[in-house]
């Protein structure tokens, strides 16, 4: 649901709520999918709460690694089919599918607390994508995976959040609301060259976004929390980097 991602389609964020939002605190997390949402406790989230925990990084997002091209949404309708003389001089050699929570996206302004209420309003836009190194041919990857997997990758979803949201900033701390999405990634390399002769590996990868059945609610899309730090710029609650 790249949270490639362009989130403010419909961004409305302000320090004072324009009209009712719902309060919530940092050790709460908002489900959201659909139109709909609800609230639980972020520590009742085992992946989020194991990820945040452990200091383990998901797997860096294609449109945020700067050795890949990577192409989302109808960026890859127009890519053309591979010619065959390329595909007879390659093979692709796909590593097993993952399913993890994603790096965060930003989806409020950084805010200092003083201590502060932020509040967030805001549509997202999400596209899947597919990502390849240097030298290799997206046209191939394309192929393959339309064959390998039932997943379009030129699917953008665009949405927007019915309900605003508010959180207390602690006095001293900087925080932000941020996204995590239910992302899905195949990946793997593509083998370049000639038969009893000497080729290249170039990694790929594609990923795409599903809803999660959580505690019974099936329409999950993704996970929205306040991330707060000692600092700005902002470091990530989980990933690598700044927002």
């Amino acid at each position: 649901m790249h949270f490639t991602t362009a989130l403010a389609l419909a961004s409305s964020i302000v320090l004072v709520a324009a009209r009712p939002t719902v309060q919530v605190s940092e050790d709460d997390a908002i489900l959201y999918g659909n139109g709909r949402f609800t609230v639980v406790k972020r520590a009742d989230i085992e992946e989020l709460q194991a990820l945040r925990e452990s200091g383990v990084t998901p797997p860096k997002p294609g449109y945020l690694n700067d050795t890949l091209t990577t192409a989302s949404g109808e960026e890859v309708n127009k890519i053309g089919a591979a010619p065959l003389s390329k595909r007879a001089n390659t093979i692709v050699i796909p590593n097993p599918a993952s399913d993890f929570l994603g790096w965060d996206t930003q989806m409020s302004a950084v805010v200092k607390g003083a201590p502060t209420t932020l509040t967030v309003s805001s549509g997202y836009n999400v596209a899947n994508s597919i990502s390849v190194g240097v030298g290799a041919s997206l046209t191939l990857v394309k192929d393959f995976l339309e064959v390998s997997t039932s997943i379009d990758y030129s699917q953008t979803w665009t949405s927007t959040l019915s309900q605003g949201f508010s959180a207390e900033v602690p006095a001293g701390k900087y925080g932000a609301f941020v996204s995590n999405a239910w992302t899905h990634r195949e990946s793997g390399n593509i083998w370049q060259g000639s038969i009893g002769g000497d080729g290249t590996l170039t990694y790929y990868q594609a990923e795409s976004f599903k809803s999660k059945n959580y505690d019974g609610l099936a329409w999950v899309d993704g996970v929205i929390v306040l991330c707060t730090g000692d600092e700005i710029p902002l470091r990530r609650c989980l990933g690598e980097g700044t927002l």
